[in-house]
């Protein structure tokens, strides 16, 4: 469907308002298809999914704090809570780190393992849904476009 009738605009739009709409609609689509066929059914949040993600894939120590926040899809996520979120549900443990006495590191633990693993599995299954959507060439150039937006958005947040 077009954007302009999907959000019942009747005006023109200038490029960068439609691309910017046309960017966060197809986001908001996605973000919310995740949410309920995803995380919902595990009782875990997208963000505290991706704490999880880094955790299962980094160093058997973990990871600190400060580093999970510089790997996190949610740029400006509270790292510190979502971590504290997830110690009481016992998915990660903190303790603290041998070579900073003001930071802690944070690992997954076994249940972490396992609920990362299903989730995992789900987000596979929706992800192979998604991918059919574009051929390999245009599902590329979508990427590459992307970048370059991201690239000329972070010299803005720094």
């Amino acid at each position: 469907m077009d954007l302009k009738q999907e959000l019942k605009i009747s005006k023109a739009l200038e490029p960068g308002h439609e691309l910017a709409l046309s960017i966060l609609l197809t986001r908001e689509y996605v973000s919310h298809i995740q949410e309920r066929e995803v995380f919902e059914p595990e009782g875990v949040s997208s963000q505290q999914y991706n704490i999880l993600r880094i955790l299962r894939g980094g160093p058997t120590e973990g990871y600190m704090i400060k580093e999970l926040r510089s790997r996190v899809i949610y740029r400006f996520a509270d790292v510190p809570r979502l971590v504290n979120r997830l110690q009481a549900q016992k998915l990660v443990v903190r303790t603290p780190c041998p070579h900073d006495r003001r930071g802690s590191m944070v690992r997954i633990t076994e249940k972490g393992l396992a609920l990362e693993a299903r989730v995992h599995e789900r987000l596979d299954a929706l992800m192979a849904h998604m991918d059919r959507a574009l051929q390999p060439e245009e599902r590329k150039q979508l990427v590459g476009y992307l970048e370059r937006l991201r690239d000329d958005y972070r010299e803005r947040l720094d």
